[in-house]
């Protein structure tokens, strides 16, 4: 089974489980392991000692001149020793030096070479026996000593800590499934809390924030990222919720005079220009409305904007004397002189025409609306350290500071009540930004009240032309 499709606390708990059972396993490895070792050293070390005597013993019974042979010196040391059996003497030559006995079992053969001490573990009657094999000078004779020692208690002491090991490890393991499962829970209390009330966080109490717990750590980080995000959508769903009132307010507007001037036009009997007057009056209506839907569609299509554009070789110059021309009618109407000034040589991009059309009409169409009766309008093409720069100058009111640094967010309507004649649906500039994003191109602007803006576009180069202007 996945463990995904478990809990997070249950996740926590068998890794929890997982990772006490590998440091059991180890800790009994390495213990057993050690007590093993242990126990070894120590019965080499008694061997040891055991051939030291002998041969202690040896010297002083010599230094004493005792009248024993050597064989009942050495029968003698193997009675009123410890596991006496257990002790053989060979001749260089292999034979046996003693016991002379050949009745007595024989538990080990000789080592081909012992001149430095050897041990090897090897079965007597069926049990484990650990045996010391050494070269050395007994009674002017070049031997080989072969002492040993049972392992009988070092292995039952291994077995007893075996069990014990086997014993408490179902034990503890079921103890830290316990401890896991607790200290998981304990770890996600917090998130339990946040979750609950997160459940309780809907649109229409978006100024309620999650627990911020008091430990600095990973959930505090993720408790305080998501309240971020709360309080971006409560600012957005506020500007969005006062957007769609204005946006309302002005669309009722319309249709109500439309609807009026039509039922007045039908209800009374006007001579041919007062309809052309009503007509007249029903089209910019219906200008001002669509205009507003628009807006509104293109900003509900910007999030799908990559998925929807055709990028294709454009010339930025064409395209500005398209759009200038498109609007020129429209300025010369408002008295406002509109002049563009291009590159001698074709100034290359990448782009979709139809976006980068809308992204021109929205500056010119803003500087035409805040421009006063002969005020002026420059639109020019430069290339500057390989960027391609559009710049839209106007002679318009301006903007304060603080307008301007708010100037492309969507929705915000720069001094809407107070301008009525240039209302606008505060979509335009923010929609003119996110074309320019998607076109690697940045739009900045500088502005001065009762001077003027400049808003400039600078696109990545797809050819660099010569610097030269055209006249």
């Amino acid at each position: 089974m996945n463990m995904r499709s478990f809990s997070v606390r249950v996740q926590l708990m068998l890794l929890y489980l997982v990772v006490t059972l590998a440091a059991l396993i180890l800790f009994g490895l390495m213990s057993f392991g050690a007590l093993k070792y242990s126990l070894q050293e120590g019965k080499k070390t008694h061997l040891v000692g055991r051939e030291q005597r002998l041969i202690a013993l040896l010297v002083e019974n010599s230094a004493n001149h005792t009248r024993l042979s050597l064989d009942d010196q050495l029968r003698n040391y193997a009675l009123v020793t410890h596991e006496g059996n257990l002790f053989y003497i060979y001749n260089a030559d292999g034979t046996t030096f003693f016991p002379r006995d050949k009745t007595s079992p024989r538990w080990i053969s000789p080592e081909s070479n012992c001149e430095e001490t050897v041990y090897r573990t090897v079965l007597f009657e069926g049990q484990p026996i650990l045996v010391l094999c050494h070269a050395a000078l007994i009674a002017g004779h070049r031997v080989q000593l072969q002492i040993g020692g049972s392992l009988e208690e070092q292995v039952e002491i291994l077995r007893i800590y075996r069990n014990a090991l086997l014993l408490l490890m179902p034990l503890l393991l079921i103890l830290s499934i316990g401890i896991g499962y607790l200290l998981s829970s304990r770890a996600l209390k917090p998130v339990d809390r946040m979750t609950r009330a997160a459940l309780n966080i809907g649109i229409g109490n978006l100024s309620e924030r999650l627990p911020v717990p008091a430990a600095r750590d990973e959930i505090q980080d993720l408790a305080l990222a998501w309240n971020q995000l709360l309080a971006r959508l409560e600012a957005a769903v506020s500007r969005l919720s006062q957007f769609s009132a204005d946006a309302s307010h002005d669309l009722r507007t319309s249709i109500t005079v439309i609807l009026a001037t039509a039922q007045l036009s039908l209800q009374k009997r006007r001579a041919a220009q007062e309809h052309r007057d009503d007509l007249e009056k029903i089209v910019t209506e219906c200008h001002t409305g669509a205009t507003l839907l628009d807006a509104l569609l293109s900003l509900a299509r910007s999030d799908n904007f990559v998925h929807e554009v055709t990028f294709r070789q454009i010339d930025l110059d064409e395209l500005v004397v398209s759009c200038c021309r498109r609007v020129e009618d429209l300025a010369e109407s408002s008295g406002i002189l509109l002049d563009w000034r291009l590159t001698r040589e074709p100034v290359l991009i990448e782009g979709d025409e139809s976006l980068l059309q809308r992204l021109l009409g929205i500056l010119l169409d803003n500087a035409i609306r805040y421009t006063p009766e002969r005020g002026e309008i420059l639109v020019a093409v430069n290339v500057t350290d390989g960027e391609a720069i559009v710049t839209v100058r106007d002679t318009g009111v301006g903007m304060s500071e603080a307008a301007r640094l708010r100037v492309f967010e969507r929705f915000y309507q720069a001094d809407l009540r107070e301008r009525k004649k240039q209302a606008g649906s505060g979509l335009g500039l923010s929609i003119a930004r996110w074309i320019a994003d998607a076109h690697r191109a940045s739009l900045t602007v500088e502005s001065t009240p009762m001077v003027g803006s400049v808003f400039q576009i600078r696109f990545p180069l797809l050819v660099s032309p010569p610097l030269a202007m055209r006249p």
